[in-house]
């Protein structure tokens, strides 16, 4: 069976969208009360960028820089690489292994949709490696 990412995959989120000159201290603290690991970032509606867990450790927190001067725009992934939402899951697990990323935005043509993560897919495989079990 296909599994599409939406909504297969990514069934109903909570999308956060947030504009390149929200400071990191900000987003921090949303995604800690969303317990999410990345927000996408949109200028007009259009996806321009994704800010991950790892960006805010890697460029900010691990420099010791403070969080509330520095823009998400200063440190996230322009551009970043997307699916439609009826990608097959397979698909984005492979470009998700390929570049080693565990956050992969969803889009619509430029607007994004949702974002799958690699544990929205290992929540997938798992499922059906226990159905094949079941049925064996």
């Amino acid at each position: 069976m296909k599994r599409k990412l939406v909504p297969d995959v990514v069934r109903s989120q909570e999308l956060i969208l947030v504009p390149e000159d929200t400071s990191v201290a900000t987003v921090s603290k949303m995604m800690a009360e969303k317990n999410i690991g990345a927000v996408l970032v949109v200028n007009h509606g259009a996806l321009i960028g994704i800010v991950t867990e790892r960006d805010l450790n890697n460029k900010v927190l691990s420099k010791d820089i403070d969080p509330s001067s520095v823009e998400v725009g200063a440190v996230m992934t322009r551009n970043p690489d997307s699916l439609p939402p009826d990608a097959d899951a397979v698909d984005a697990l492979k470009l998700m292994h390929d570049k080693h990323y565990r956050h992969l935005p969803v889009t619509q043509g430029k607007r994004a949709v949702g974002i799958v993560s690699i544990r929205d897919l290992f929540k997938v495989a798992y499922e059906h490696m226990m159905t094949e079990r079941a049925g064996a």
